[in-house]
């Protein structure tokens, strides 16, 4: 399980960035998550609970998004998902010359301050 490691390193960079706004109380986080890390959200929500004990994240509220995969195909030109993120094809042709577009990757899309 990766969610452990993954949420403290969420948390850390939240935290990190609050330091800029010194006084302020965060209410909520928002996350997006691609596809293609495989989290399991109800364990994410866990370690962040435990993770944020004793921080100014503590009680904060956390929204995980799931970014679906899609690709943009080398060999027709389509952008779009796919059928099985473990094996990266075409939806439309079928080839393997595929570059990941959205849902590998991990941002932090808004921290909402009180």
């Amino acid at each position: 399980m990766h969610e452990g490691h993954f949420t403290e390193q969420i948390v850390a960079a939240v935290i990190d960035e609050l330091k800029k706004y010194p006084g302020r109380k965060p209410k909520r986080v928002r996350v997006v998550v691609g596809e293609a890390y495989h989290l399991v959200p109800e364990s994410v929500l866990m370690h962040y609970q435990v993770a944020t004990k004793g921080t100014a994240l503590e009680g904060v509220a956390l929204d995980l998004v799931e970014e679906y995969m899609e690709v943009l195909c080398g060999s027709c030109g389509q952008q779009g998902p796919v059928e099985d993120h473990h094996l990266l094809l075409c939806s439309f042709c079928h080839s393997r010359d595929v570059k990941p577009v959205a849902g590998n990757k991990v941002s932090i899309e808004a921290v909402e301050l009180e």
